[in-house]
């Protein structure tokens, strides 16, 4: 309490008449909250309010957004102080780093550093951000999004497919990780077949390390999807090479599923017919949990 009173007393803030939320205000459920919380959001509101643009205003945005990191007002007119005032948006940029080291996934913080960014139209140091953050989590979507459009914005594509791999080396699991590689591709080269074939053989290698790893299976599925899986006999062969081992993780199955159903529906040949109802029964059994949504797949063939 008296710390927040000590700023709020002295003679700075003494015009100022502070904004409470009342009763009905707080609505049916009060949230509990410190004493520094209520009195800062209360001179917020009564400055915001009139939309001043002053140091003071400044100081009281950044005791808010400590105090709450998540409320996006608090951001919106802080940018607009920093606009008006004409600040050195990299120190802003600096305490946004200090900001994100406290809450490394609070979105409203990671949008605010790229609206700076993009402000200065320089991305110096990013990437070495998000290669810093991603160290410490390699799973922060945030991250991986402000690098995404660090990349996309600047054109920074150099060295990215490299990155990719590195990560997926680190952790094969990582969703983002396989998302962000095909994004890198998909905005450069493009996945033409010489790029297919590279993309399917460093896919199928994971593969067959971590055969259950959901994140290879959908990057797979995601690079065949144009042309079909039944068209890439490489990666059929070695998915019957994996069933013939008792390797039968239900993204397996449910790749054979498709590839046979789409072979059948090129060819009309009974066989591949019969091989994706055959891989149905299989995940029926293995992934009851699914049930109804396997059962759906083998009456998709019988039609």
């Amino acid at each position: 309490m008296g710390e927040s009173m000590c700023m709020f007393n002295s003679s700075e803030f003494k015009d100022v008449q502070p904004i409470y939320l009342s009763q009905e205000e707080s609505g049916v459920i009060n949230i509990a909250c410190s004493k520094k919380f209520e009195d800062v959001y209360a001179y917020f509101r009564a400055l915001f309010n009139k939309q001043e643009i002053s140091e003071r205003a400044l100081k009281l945005t950044e005791e808010a957004a400590k105090l709450n990191p998540a409320n996006y007002t608090v951001w919106y007119y802080r940018r607009k102080i920093l606009k008006e005032l004409n600040k050195d948006l990299k120190k802003e940029v600096e305490f946004c780093s200090r900001m994100t080291d406290e809450t490394p996934k609070n979105y409203q913080i990671w949008h605010h550093r790229r609206l700076l960014i993009e402000i200065l139209n320089d991305p110096t140091g990013e990437l070495e951000f998000t290669q810093s953050m991603l160290q410490e989590d390699y799973k922060n979507y945030h991250a991986w999004q402000h690098r995404q459009w660090l990349i996309s914005h600047f054109k920074l594509w150099d060295n990215e497919l490299v990155y990719s791999e590195e990560m997926i080396k680190k952790d094969a699991r990582n969703n983002s990780a396989w998302n962000y590689r095909y994004f890198v591709i998909n905005s450069t080269t493009g996945f033409d077949a010489q790029v297919t074939e590279r993309e399917i053989q460093l896919t199928l290698e994971n593969i067959k390390k971590l055969p259950h790893n959901e994140s290879a299976w959908n990057y797979l599925n995601g690079i065949v999807e144009d042309r079909g899986p039944s068209s890439f006999e490489n990666v059929v062969n070695f998915c019957e090479y994996l069933l013939s081992k008792k390797q039968t993780p239900p993204q397996l199955l449910a790749f054979l599923y498709t590839a046979y159903l789409d072979k059948f529906q090129k060819t009309g040949e009974e066989n591949f017919k019969n091989n994706a109802i055959k891989m149905c029964e299989m995940l029926l059994d293995m992934d009851p949990m699914r049930r109804h949504f396997w059962q759906q797949y083998k009456s998709n063939v019988k039609a």
